[in-house]
């Protein structure tokens, strides 16, 4: 009787360790729509042992480039510039997305939406027009409503890309206050977040100037230090800011191509690890690579690998949750490639994984 009742607890451990080691989570890639290509959001099942990957459901909303998840709450911004351009609210059914509302937003082209940690609140970037969006929202029942907006003014030296401000991105900082970069002025503008008759509200900080023409567009924040690593969209540098007194001093600036590079560049995104140890960059047009920069003692960067991402315009990418693996969205050649990631060295390998989607542009988990 002993032995079979230890058989059978052998046997339901095994079960428990087998299902922990191949645990699937969803995952979310918004894209850019067609006609003849995809019809919004794709979710899928991601293996988080193996890296497999299965379709699960699509969910029809136009162009969501970016997307945003709080729980069971997902958010995306519908990059539009026909007059049509909002952000919709989605609850998380299963393997299915339920659309619960949107709104429209005061500039168009809407490139970005902050998701507040307490799910209170969220920030719409919009690439033309040059404003902040901020709306009320609620875990049931979606957008609450409109609850203000900021307009920014400024221009660059680059006529055709920096005639007026352009809006990338919201990124919350260590300190809790926004912070947004503007391509169009060469600026990250650092804001706390107030709550004013019931409403939030942006109030200005302080701001960072960026190098004449270089084009600030995301920012990752060193989770221990304070410490900013900024992408230069136009010029493929990434420039290290520390916070000295109530200052962010410019304390480095590294390009994340390799030796030789000579071509166009259109740096996306970039990401720190969790442990702070290593920093990831995408650069798309000419260079469509990956740069691995490891972090030193004082904060700053030593590029270790510029990698292929075996595709054409990686925009955005993220890490899966144990950060085994790096997914890059390769928006030119219809593929979300799936690096292995070494958590000692940084390096990235090609793990031979592949996920075909439209014009895959954000990949949430």
């Amino acid at each position: 009787m002993i032995k079979r009742y230890f058989s059978v607890a052998l046997i339901l451990m095994t079960v428990v360790v087998t299902e922990i080691k191949a645990q699937k989570i969803p995952l979310y890639v918004g894209t850019y729509t067609e006609k003849e290509g995809s019809k919004g959001i794709y979710t899928f099942s991601f293996d988080t042992e193996t890296a497999d990957v299965t379709l699960l459901s699509e969910t029809e909303t136009p162009s969501p480039s970016f997307i945003a998840r709080k729980n069971e709450l997902l958010l995306a911004v519908n990059e539009l510039t026909d007059g049509n351009q909002s952000i919709s609210a989605f609850q998380i059914e299963g393997d299915k997305l339920k659309f619960i509302n949107k709104l429209p937003t005061t500039g168009s082209a809407p490139c970005h939406v902050l998701l507040d940690p307490k799910g209170k609140y969220a920030i719409v970037s919009n690439y033309l027009g040059g404003t902040l969006d901020i709306y009320g929202i609620d875990s049931q029942k979606g957008l609450l409503g409109h609850e203000g907006n900021v307009k920014f003014e400024g221009s660059g030296p680059n006529k055709k890309r920096q005639d007026a401000p352009h809006i990338h991105s919201t990124f919350f900082g260590k300190d809790n206050h926004v912070y947004v970069s503007d391509l169009g002025s060469d600026q990250i503008y650092e804001f706390q977040v107030q709550k004013k008759d019931g409403k939030h509200a942006l109030n200005l900080a302080s701001i960072i100037k960026t190098p004449a023409g270089a084009g600030p567009r995301h920012l990752a924040f060193h989770p221990k230090k304070k410490i900013i690593y900024a992408i230069m969209e136009m010029t493929a540098d990434v420039l290290v800011y520390e916070k000295e007194n109530d200052t962010w001093v410019e304390k480095q600036r590294l390009n994340m191509n390799g030796e030789g590079f000579s071509g166009n560049s259109g740096a996306a995104d970039i990401k720190v690890s969790k442990d702070g140890r290593f920093v990831y960059a995408t650069d798309r047009v000419d260079a469509n690579n990956i740069a691995s920069f490891k972090v030193l003692r004082d904060g700053k960067l030593e590029k270790i690998q510029v990698q292929s991402v075996l595709g054409k315009g990686p925009r955005n990418f993220n890490f899966s949750p144990d950060e085994k693996f790096v997914l890059v969205g390769n928006q030119l050649s219809n593929e979300v490639v799936i690096f292995k990631r070494d958590k000692k060295t940084g390096l990235l390998t090609d793990s031979g994984k592949r996920i075909n989607a439209f014009k895959p542009v954000c990949l949430i988990f």
